[in-house]
């Protein structure tokens, strides 16, 4: 839906995220239909009833997390927290430190472009796991539950939240409203389609393409690495190769054929890291996947918690870096990972 809102919101100065959590919670703060909609959306999907919660905005807690908005219920609990996503990573804050402020009985929604609710969801899934040993998961409707606290977890797009509201005000015909609505649908949704994130200040730091660059310099230090490591592995006859989205590094290891690189384009869509692995056999002189070979990684993906994507003829698993260590820590862990996913298939 195009919008006035949405034309010009690569003009808009400041975050995205904040103009569109602070729209919505205007809306909610103007209409206790919209309240209602919230708060029958947490149930189906949570068994829990909340009460008419207030909403506030960038309630900062003792972590200087800052949720961008909060629902308060009538005893003062922080019964709901909403974080608005579009394009930016989780914090080092998210979700846990979220978690950490509710008692019981609570829900946390993270709201993000309809591209994003599964690889936010596998993150998200991913951090709570490290936290908490008493979880339920729901893959195919992207919800987590830690059941010591009856706290509950749930991705939603944009969209699907904002016609659910948009339904019930045609409803009880709120015209003033219904325009309010359809500005942050059009916002939304010119977000979540245009392939162009507008420029700003941070985008143009040098700390960015240096960043970038030894990125570069970490893909080919795993391959020495790792070709230290295993006399399995070899580079010969197969050359550093700059693509489009990145740069790759092409290896054997035993009877694999291996490709160690950046993917820009895979680390837009579906997980957090711009590294990634893709993995054939080796038949002849072809490097190829069978049926039978991607069921094996398949498997192995599901049983590692791994992120597998299947994109043009190629089976890429995503290689997270460790995060605030040293350049070597980095490229121990990478290189384990590598050897792990390729030992884990032979056998």
């Amino acid at each position: 839906m195009e919008s006035l809102l949405g034309q010009f919101y690569n003009r808009i100065k400041g975050s995205q995220e904040d103009i569109a959590s602070e729209s919505l919670t205007y809306i909610l703060r103007k209409s206790i239909r919209v309240r209602q909609t919230i708060n029958q959306i947490i149930n189906i999907n949570t068994g829990l009833s909340f009460s008419d919660l207030s909403y506030t905005t960038q309630k900062v807690g003792d972590k200087l997390e800052r949720p961008d908005i909060s629902g308060i219920d009538e005893n003062g609990r922080e019964a709901l927290i909403i974080e608005a996503k579009f394009w930016a990573s989780l914090t080092s804050n998210q979700p846990n430190e979220y978690l950490n402020r509710f008692i019981d009985n609570a829900v946390l929604i993270f709201l993000v472009p309809t591209l994003r609710v599964r690889s936010i969801y596998e993150e998200v899934l991913i951090r709570v796991n490290e936290n908490h040993a008493d979880i339920e998961t729901d893959t195919e409707n992207r919800k987590i539950r830690i059941n010591s606290d009856n706290i509950h977890i749930l991705i939603k797009s944009w969209n699907e939240i904002l016609n659910a509201i948009k339904s019930e005000l045609l409803k009880e015909n709120n015209q003033n409203l219904i325009s309010d609505i359809d500005q942050i649908i059009g916002f939304c949704d010119t977000i979540d389609k245009n392939s162009f994130q507008p420029i700003i200040d941070i985008d143009l730091s040098p700390s960015i393409p240096k960043k970038i660059n030894s990125y570069y310099d970490i893909v080919d230090k795993v391959v020495d690495e790792i070709k230290i490591r295993s006399e399995k592995v070899s580079t010969k006859g197969l050359i550093k190769t700059p693509q489009r989205y990145g740069y790759r590094r092409y290896f054997r290891f035993g009877n694999f054929g291996v490709g160690l690189g950046l993917k820009m384009d895979l680390w837009a869509v579906y997980a957090d890291t711009p590294f990634w692995m893709s993995v054939k056999i080796i038949s002849e002189n072809s490097w190829i996947i069978t049926d039978k070979f991607k069921r094996k990684c398949e498997k192995l993906a599901l049983q590692q918690n791994l992120k597998l994507i299947e994109r043009n003829d190629e089976l890429s698993f995503s290689l997270k870096p460790k995060l605030n260590e040293t350049e070597d820590r980095v490229i121990d862990d990478l290189a384990n990972q590598v050897e792990l996913i390729c030992n884990k298939i032979a056998e």
